[in-house]
Formats: C-alpha cells, structure tokens, sequence
C-alpha cells in the first residue's frame, strides 16, 4: 500500500513474506531528493546509476536537497515520460516492466533475514512509471521489484476505512515486534 505523509511516501507490505511480515514499511521514499537518471546509454550501468544513489545517499539530511543540474542528454522532468531500462546485472523475477518512466526518487528499502531478523535499510531507486505501476531498485541486492495497483473487485467485501486499515496494520505489527 503506497501512501503520502508530507515529504515521504511509504510502501507497507500487505501480504508479508518469510523475511519482511505484513504491515511493515518496505519502502520509505523521500520526495523530496529526485534521482536524475543518466541517459539510457549509460543507465545500463550499474555502477554509475550506484554511484548516483549513493550520491544522495551520503548527501545530509538537513535542510532542503541541492539540486542537480541537467546534463545534455539527461531524460526530462516530471510528467514527460523517458525511456527505461534495468542497469545490466539487475535482476527481476518480471522482465515485462515499463520501458518508460515518469520519474525517480531516492528511497530506502526494508531488508531481513528469515523470520525478520537483523533488519535493515539499504538504499535504492524508487521509479514512477505510471499512475498503476512504480518499482524499486534494490542497490545493495541489485534487484527490481515491480509494484501494480490492485484492481481488483471482490464480491462480497467491502474496502475498511483508511483508519480501520492504519488500526489493522499496527495490530499486526505489534505482533511480529
């Protein structure tokens, strides 16, 4: 579930998995630190879209964000779509991604060993692609995870409120702290 608290955004796992469980917040984003991607030629680089992370990354997290300037060749800003591709030796369990992205903030994800242990964050891309998909490139994992919007209508059921869902979540997170 992504939803919108000031200058962040967070990813809460709904499902949960054997490291991260349901209710805990995968991905924090910070809008307010975008990622301006290298051209698509040297996108396919690894190393230079890490290099550009960690730039961020190390940058401090006081005041407001130093803006970077466009480089000739450099994709467009928000709202004009750039092509995309994965770094090579990123990998994804969907190759069938957007070649098109929106836009790219800096993020952290939440990683785990079996049954949440020795969590942490590492850093990574948060990808915009369109108002029904975003993904996230986990740096330290070089990893993509693909995320889509649930259309999905149930018989049956009814959506909880906002704060029923907020209530539910935290009650499972007290049970896997």
């Amino acid at each position: 579930m992504l939803s919108f608290h000031g200058k962040h955004a967070k990813a809460t796992k709904i499902t949960g998995d054997p490291n991260i469980p349901a209710g805990q917040q995968t991905v924090e984003i910070s809008l307010m630190h975008r990622i301006q991607l290298p051209d698509i030629e040297n996108l396919r680089n690894f190393n230079e879209l890490s290099r550009i992370v960690l730039e961020v990354h190390e940058q401090p997290r006081v005041g407001p964000p130093t803006e970077k300037v466009r480089e000739p060749g450099a994709p467009a800003l928000e709202g004009h779509p750039v092509q995309f591709v994965l770094p090579v030796g990123v990998v994804s369990s969907n190759e069938d991604y957007p070649r098109t992205c929106r836009m790219c903030l800096y993020g952290t994800g939440l990683v785990a060993g079996h049954g949440f242990t020795s969590p942490k964050r590492i850093p990574g891309v948060f990808i915009l692609f369109d108002e029904d998909h975003f993904g996230f490139i986990w740096l330290e994992l070089k990893s993509f995870s693909l995320y889509s919007r649930v259309q999905v209508t149930f018989q049956n059921a009814d959506a909880p409120s906002p704060q029923a869902f907020e209530e539910m979540l935290k009650d499972i997170q007290s049970l896997t702290s």
